[in-house]
């Protein structure tokens, strides 16, 4: 009889090679993407992890007598575009409204398998323009679950399971649309926190993983890549970071790490989509910018439409 390791490493090898027939046969993910000039900000796809469907981040309206117990509001990286579009107007009215559809889960470490495979089924009925994935590829690598909803069996298995997100990109890219994604960061410091110490892949996984990653992104035109373990080295030397073109500095603007050490802050989401939009811009230029990447302003809109859903009709 078959052993329990054993048996999970066949498993995810077959998965694999199937992910790999799927990917040819469905089409060809190496190709340039198909964007109409001026259009990549039409129908935006958020798919990914905690992180992108912002997992504590709340913002509130100042306390006075008025608001003396303030409701806090939840964003994520989706009402941050959102709210984003929202405040360039009118300075940015020659742009596009962007639609933007929210497909991540804060429960994708449960069986990042069925929720990965979900998320790109459904971002893919919208037809995309553009898909952001920024965290999308984390829970393959990290976690104790892969793919196929057995346990990981070991640092190897890790690896084997990262092909099977990287294939579900390639059922995007097959459609031609192009994908924002981010590298893996090395979250050791959440360990105790929000992580598990089985949860986390060695220094050693972690590099392998990038380098599959980063050798995956330079064949696929339609892929651009932010590079989060970077930016968390960066922030972890409190060093200021540079992101859409802005220079983010936690003694000004806060920090941009949560207490957990994992997931980033209301700023740290600004930040993020700052970065990830002029990212995007590479694959189109000619596509009016309609975002206004200011957490002042991006707080403001987000509180003034809270507070215009909760005023009565008529008033």
């Amino acid at each position: 009889m078959i052993g329990s390791v054993a048996f999970a490493r066949t498993l995810v090898a077959i998965l694999v090679a199937a992910a790999i027939t799927h990917s040819v046969l469905c089409g060809e993910p190496t190709a340039a993407p198909s964007i109409e000039p001026g259009h990549l900000y039409d129908r935006i796809a958020v798919v990914g992890a905690s992180a992108s469907d912002g997992f504590g981040v709340v913002i509130r309206w100042d306390i006075s007598e008025a608001n003396p117990h303030p409701v806090a509001i939840h964003l994520n990286l989706t009402t941050v575009l959102r709210h984003a579009a929202r405040a360039g107007l009118p300075a940015n009215e020659g742009a596009p409204r962007p639609i933007i559809h929210h497909y991540a889960s804060g429960l994708f470490f449960a069986s990042p398998g069925t929720v990965g495979r979900s998320e790109v089924d459904r971002a893919l009925k919208s037809k995309p323009t553009l898909v952001i994935a920024l965290d999308y590829l984390f829970w393959w690598v990290y976690g104790t679950v892969d793919g196929s909803g057995q346990p990981m069996a070991d640092e190897a298995a890790r690896l084997a399971n990262l092909e099977l997100g990287l294939s579900q990109l390639d059922r995007v890219l097959a459609e031609g649309t192009p994908i924002i994604i981010g590298d893996l960061p090395n979250m050791k410091d959440a360990i105790g926190k929000m992580l598990s110490a089985a949860q986390v892949p060695s220094p050693e996984t972690l590099v392998k993983a990038n380098e599959r990653i980063g050798a995956w992104v330079s064949t696929r035109p339609g892929v651009r890549m932010v590079p989060l373990a970077a930016i968390l080295a960066s922030l972890k030397r409190g060093e200021t970071v540079t992101l859409g073109g802005s220079q983010w500095d936690p003694a000004k603007c806060g920090a941009m790490l949560q207490g957990d050490q994992l997931h980033p802050t209301f700023c740290g989401t600004v930040a993020l989509a700052a970065g990830i939009m002029m990212t995007a811009s590479e694959f189109d230029p000619s596509s009016a910018s309609p975002w206004t990447m200011d957490p002042v302003a991006i707080r403001q809109c987000a509180l003034l439409g809270e507070r215009t859903k909760a005023r009565p009709v008529g008033r």
